[in-house]
């Protein structure tokens, strides 16, 4: 199958048709890197990362219009200031209700997940979303939280901006496919590009994993 290529800037209608999924049910981690794989910039904030990107930050609202729900790691809504969302419910997953921003706990529209010490599987957290009716999924980050589902295999799809900047620095560096122990979580997975689009230099790339 060919690789879909495109050039930028496109409008809303343009965007929900470049990212319309294969199937109802789908999910889709989406994050923004540079060419040198940082995640996140000075300030330890990956939405640093995206400023002066309009490509980003139009494709960051279209998934987001896109997802039944988004699922984001307790740590990096601390980081990133994550309020309750205005297109979608927002899930929260936490080894404890400590991790969890005090602002996010108990809000309409927002779901805690903590696995009261351990880690929560992604098949937990996709059976109580499917409970809710809640198919197409958006996984935001972070990058642990990215690790864990696509070393579980649960991932359909990655959706990643990728800025032609090298950011240098001591943050943390992109290794979705990395456990805590170094080792590789996924070693058969082989992704496949299906969309590029081109925006303003940024490349936002669509690479179907399963």
């Amino acid at each position: 199958m060919s690789v879909q290529v495109a050039s930028g800037p496109l409008g809303p209608e343009q965007l929900a048709d470049w990212y319309a999924a294969p199937r109802p049910a789908w999910v889709r981690a989406g994050f923004v890197t540079t060419l040198d794989g940082r995640v996140t910039g000075a300030d330890g904030r990956s939405g640093s990362l995206n400023a002066g990107s309009p490509g980003d930050h139009a494709v960051f609202g279209a998934l987001r219009e896109w997802a039944d729900v988004v699922v984001v790691g307790a740590g990096t809504a601390r980081a990133e200031g994550y309020a309750p969302l205005s297109t979608s419910p927002l899930v929260v997953v936490a080894r404890a209700v400590a991790e969890v921003p005090e602002e996010l706990r108990e809000v309409e529209d927002v779901l805690v997940l903590d696995g009261g010490g351990q880690d929560v599987e992604a098949e937990q957290v996709l059976s109580l979303l499917r409970d809710h009716g809640w198919d197409r999924v958006l996984l935001e980050g972070g990058p642990e939280l990215f690790a864990s589902w696509v070393g579980q295999g649960v991932v359909d799809e990655l959706c990643v901006t990728v800025r032609p900047v090298l950011a240098g620095g001591s943050g943390p560096l992109l290794q979705p496919l990395r456990s805590n122990e170094g080792r590789a979580a996924g070693p058969d997975l082989l992704g496949r590009a299906t969309h590029l689009l081109e925006w303003e230099g940024d490349l936002l790339v669509r690479t179907r994993l399963r």
